[in-house]
């Protein structure tokens, strides 16, 4: 559990910390960038967690049941009801987040079937070997199915 000093920060101060942290994380732009910034700031087990409480926000809100959640994540039963809990009372940010990933998601998923039907409908070149054509389609196809 992360520990904070028991000495306490004048509110004005606190504050100021707390609105540079922020504005540190808006002015990332990119994946690397935040990625940087995130490896020098936390630890890998921080990161971790916290990762892990976004992906179970991400199932729950997907639908998926404790079992489901306790056996892929590695995580307790109390984990998931506190991601839970603070989805039903307060949770904007978690939804905002995992809605953003679902629509990126329904992007790629429709991008992906593009392709799909394209790569069907359209024979490949003359002298294209088929059977390598379609073990390649296949194997694609296995990856994509691949559950969460």
């Amino acid at each position: 559990m992360a520990q904070v000093s028991k000495r306490y920060l004048h509110k004005d101060v606190e504050e100021r910390i707390l609105d540079l942290f922020w504005m540190s994380l808006a002015m990332l732009s990119t994946k690397e960038k935040i990625s940087m910034f995130l490896d020098d700031l936390l630890s890998p087990t921080e990161k971790l967690m916290l990762s892990k409480r976004l992906a179970i926000a991400f199932m729950l809100i997907k639908g998926h049941d404790y079992p489901l959640i306790n056996n892929k994540l590695k995580v307790s039963n109390q984990t998931i009801w506190n991601v839970k809990t603070n989805l039903t009372h307060r949770g904007k940010g978690y939804k905002m987040a995992v809605e953003q990933i679902m629509s990126k998601e329904k992007w790629e998923k429709f991008w992906q079937d593009l392709d799909h039907f394209l790569t069907q409908a359209l024979p490949p070149k003359y002298g294209t070997n088929w059977t390598e054509v379609r073990r390649k389609q296949w194997e694609e196809r296995r990856k994509q199915n691949k559950p969460f």
